[in-house]
């Protein structure tokens, strides 16, 4: 093998992780009282938390080749529906009660998108960019198109906003999601053979595989980080708005296929997933620090990631 295979070869697998390392240098160097300090690498940790929990919801049907594009719309509802059960000002129930209600809910309607998807073969593309319209909806009409912040509890704003050993609760919430994905996803069978289905469907299902279900049962995982993410959001932000998830879709997808660039095989995983999404949170914070504006941020921050999987890509070819 020449030198020039074997440099190609390197950044193949290597190259967005390089490019990862190199941007939270020039940050930590253009700002290092600002950025490189330990209260921003935790808000770092703290505030990627949510982006990481959906970004691995799409995962889980994205290593199956297919898309839920309602995940943004279902955080919206949840989000909604968990402080219309516990506000006073609404339904008023027990916070631990209103948030088993909301994981029941969110996972159960993650699993009607794949019930459509997986029995009756309509197109995840479409329908659940269908779905995503009627959640939101749905979200809107719960409270009347308006932001709830009263008689919120206390104990409930604390999940999102308290913290353990100096760390925010968020970030080891992130991490036992992590291992749960990455137990789920590489150690198990129901994992192995999602990807199974994902690397080919007719070979998956005439090799005895329970493809249906195991399709079912990706959409209703989602649906379950759905729900944990807009507990977190409207939890640490001690309100609820109707339209919370709206910016999480494209950053999550961007989270998964920029994890699936890391090490340069083309495959999504957890890790790579969690990975993919502390870079975007890099980015963003880094960006902030800067003082770039709204747009200019948007800009360069989908420039950075086409730049990171351009460079795999390359490579590979």
């Amino acid at each position: 093998m020449s030198l020039s295979s074997n440099a190609r070869t390197w950044i193949a697998r290597y190259g967005v992780l390089v490019i990862f390392v190199a941007t939270f240098a020039a940050f930590s160097l253009l700002k290092p009282e600002a950025f490189f300090t330990g209260v921003t690498m935790k808000a770092i940790l703290r505030d990627c938390v949510p982006l990481l929990i959906i970004s691995l919801g799409v995962t889980t049907v994205l290593v199956m080749n297919e898309f839920d594009l309602s995940a943004a719309g279902l955080i919206s509802l949840c989000a909604t529906l968990v402080i219309v059960l516990l506000s006073t000002e609404f339904e008023g129930l027990n916070y631990i009660l209103a948030i088993v209600l909301t994981l029941l809910i969110g996972t159960a309607l993650g699993g009607g998108n794949g019930f459509l998807v997986a029995y009756v073969k309509l197109p995840s593309f479409i329908i659940t960019i269908a779905m995503s319209t009627v959640y939101v909806g749905v979200s809107l009409l719960l409270v009347e198109s308006k932001s709830v912040f009263e008689g919120i509890s206390p104990s409930y704003v604390k999940i999102a906003s308290g913290t353990f050993l100096g760390f925010s609760n968020q970030v080891f919430i992130g991490l036992v999601a992590v291992i749960v994905m990455h137990v789920l996803l590489r150690l198990t069978e129901p994992g192995r053979y999602m990807y199974a289905v994902g690397g080919n469907p007719e070979a998956a299902s005439l090799s005895g595989l329970r493809v249906r279900l195991l399709k079912l049962s990706g959409f209703a995982i989602v649906g379950l980080a759905a729900a944990i993410t807009g507990i977190l959001l409207t939890s640490q932000a001690g309100a609820a708005n109707p339209n919370t998830g709206t910016g999480l879709l494209l950053p999550a997808y961007a989270a998964a296929y920029l994890g699936s660039t890391m090490f340069g095989r083309g495959l999504f995983t957890p890790l790579g997933t969690a990975l993919g999404a502390l870079y975007l949170q890099v980015v963003g914070t880094g960006l902030l620090i800067l003082n770039f504006s709204g747009p200019l941020v948007q800009i360069i921050q989908g420039g950075i990631l086409a730049l990171a999987i351009l460079v795999s890509r390359f490579a590979r070819s």
